[in-house]
């Protein structure tokens, strides 16, 4: 499962790539949030790939999830890395949104089930009925979903209460305002040091609670933009992709701690040790997409994508079955094809 936002929010940036005429292509784009589910993102900055790879990223946003839509539809950014039920989101306002690149599948592991000081179980929550109460973050996003899947899962009867950040989320549960909370691994731990109690540990959630959760995985975490500017910066948008794929390929094949050692050397994760995001990368590096897969989202993993967003994110409005949510209308792999021709 891909949550997508974490406490700790960042500012902007650039990363500079070399170039000998001095001319070199620049891409700005925003990120949903500091989480680990985008560890190939972080890895490919840590490890200067999108240098290698010949394109300048301008970090407009690091912490974007809930100005994202106004930047991508203002044309502040040119790719938006950020949870695939916001991109489905601005098409549903007409706009012609891409989606290119899936990051992170929506899958158990890279989520936790955190409760307060005195909740210890979900059979407590279970007793509590209606008078349960679950931080998580707002409406179309994976925190959101897999709250609401949990609660069908379990039985629960819990008044949702969906914020606009993570960082709103643990503040929710550490103050005792709320009773639980879905929240990313490092923001789990997080909530843990301060008292509170897994109710369910991606490092240790069996295959059969998974898939009693979320049987079927598809895409969480993707990167899009409007179409027109990803015509109109092709060059640039094949680069930046090339790089993921390399950086994917790092992630999926290294040790969580080696990875936790380098991309801590960024500036996104003030106040997460070392040793932290290590824990934390072990479960959330299964959610990555498979290196034989790349980036790419199938038909068939596109449609399961949809029925979970009809069911589990309540998106206003949505329906599976309208043709702008369509495969060939929302999904464009042509970009990924170039770039892995490079």
């Amino acid at each position: 499962m891909a949550l997508i936002v974490t406490a700790a929010g960042c500012g902007s940036g650039s990363i500079e790539a070399p170039s000998s005429s001095g001319n070199t292509p620049t891409i700005k784009i925003a990120i949903g949030s500091n989480a680990l589910n985008y560890v190939d993102y972080w890895v490919a900055e840590a490890e200067g790939l999108f240098k290698k790879h010949n394109v300048r990223v301008e970090i407009v946003n690091s912490n974007a999830l809930a100005v994202a839509p106004a930047l991508l539809t203002s044309g502040q950014i040119d790719l938006l890395l950020s949870a695939v039920g916001q991109g489905v989101a601005v098409a549903a306002t007409g706009k012609p949104v891409s989606i290119v690149y899936n990051l992170y599948n929506y899958s158990p592991g890279g989520a936790a089930f955190v409760g307060g000081s005195d909740i210890t179980s979900i059979e407590q929550l279970r007793d509590k009925g209606s008078d349960c109460k679950l931080a998580t973050t707002q409406r179309g996003t994976g925190a959101y979903a897999f709250a609401r899947q949990l609660m069908r899962a379990y039985d629960l009867r819990c008044q949702i209460s969906a914020l606009a950040t993570t960082a709103l989320a643990v503040n929710s549960i550490t103050s005792g305002q709320a009773d639980a909370a879905t929240l990313a691994p490092a923001d789990a731990a997080t909530v843990v040091e301060k008292g509170g109690h897994y109710l369910l540990n991606p490092a240790t959630i069996t295959d059969q609670e998974a898939a009693k959760i979320v049987p079927n995985p598809f895409p969480a975490l993707a990167v899009m933009g409007l179409a027109p500017a990803l015509q109109a910066k092709s060059r640039e948008v094949e680069n930046f992709l090339a790089a993921l794929e390399e950086a994917l390929k790092e992630a999926s094949s290294g040790d969580p701690g080696e990875i936790a050692q380098k991309i801590s050397t960024l500036t996104y994760f003030p106040g997460l040790s070392t040793e932290t995001m290590t824990r934390s990368l072990t479960p959330t590096l299964a959610g990555l997409p498979t290196t034989s897969e790349g980036g790419q989202i199938t038909e068939g993993a596109w449609s399961t994508a949809l029925k979970s967003f009809q069911e589990d994110f309540d998106l206003p409005g949505f329906d599976a079955a309208d043709p702008r949510f369509a495969y060939a209308k929302l999904i464009d792999m042509s970009y990924l094809d170039r770039a892995k021709k490079q």
